[in-house]
């Protein structure tokens, strides 16, 4: 099932910002979601997103890596006491996080139910390559749950700015490459130095619908 056909039952669409990458690149702009909202006509945001974003929220904003131009943005919600994030989006999406790791999406199609990305996190915190393993679980062809195990490699590859419009992140950019038997794929993660806080990712959700690009928005 593709992304745009799973979502359109629901009524929901990433929306498409053209100018969202001219002015994310603008370092000279303070509040880039308030440059989203203001240019967005094609969806009635949600109302409990709308709250939180207004209550100034931790924010983010979402690509789609298979459809050119598709953007959407989320805030923060809840965290319990495990440090687990909701997220969710103005167009009734929501993202389960834990310190910028996605580790479960509902409403995008071909959702990771879960995730189980620890290991990958702690070599990013303590800023080392390492070799990991990762679980995640999916819903397979016979709508039944299915978690595969993957072995991943984190390798460190270069210091880079990262700039998230009000300021520049000092970064350190590490790939992991993950595969088993069936499924390969990288996933790209910008730490900050320091903080060791991911503030920009690329992570992949599944085979059909490919990975997510996210990026911290500062408020």
């Amino acid at each position: 099932m593709s992304f745009t056909t799973a979502l359109r039952p629901l009524g929901l669409a990433f929306t498409l910002i053209a100018g969202l990458s001219a002015c994310s690149s603008d370092p000279d702009n303070p509040n880039l979601l308030a440059d989203f909202m203001g240019g967005n006509d094609a969806i009635e945001p949600d109302e409990t997103f709308l709250a939180y974003e207004a209550a100034g929220a931790p924010a983010l904003i979402m690509s789609l890596q298979s459809i050119p131009d598709a953007f959407t943005a989320f805030v923060r919600q809840t965290t319990n006491a495990k440090g687990e994030e909701t997220w969710i989006s103005l167009d009734k999406l929501s993202m389960g996080m834990k310190d910028g790791m996605i580790i479960a999406t509902r409403g995008l199609g071909a959702d990771q139910l879960a995730g189980a990305p620890y290991q990958t996190l702690a070599a990013l915190k303590a800023g080392r390559n390492g070799i990991t393993d990762r679980f995640i679980t999916h819903i397979n062809g016979k709508s039944q749950a299915e978690t595969l195990a993957f072995r991943c490699s984190v390798t460190f590859q270069k210091q880079a700015l990262v700039d998230l419009g009000g300021y520049t992140a000092n970064t350190d950019l590490y790939y992991e490459d993950c595969r088993n038997t069936q499924t390969k794929f990288r996933n790209f993660f910008w730490v900050e130095r320091g903080s060791r806080k991911i503030v920009q990712s690329r992570q992949w959700i599944s085979d059909s619908l490919g990975s997510v690009a996210l990026r911290t928005l500062p408020r």
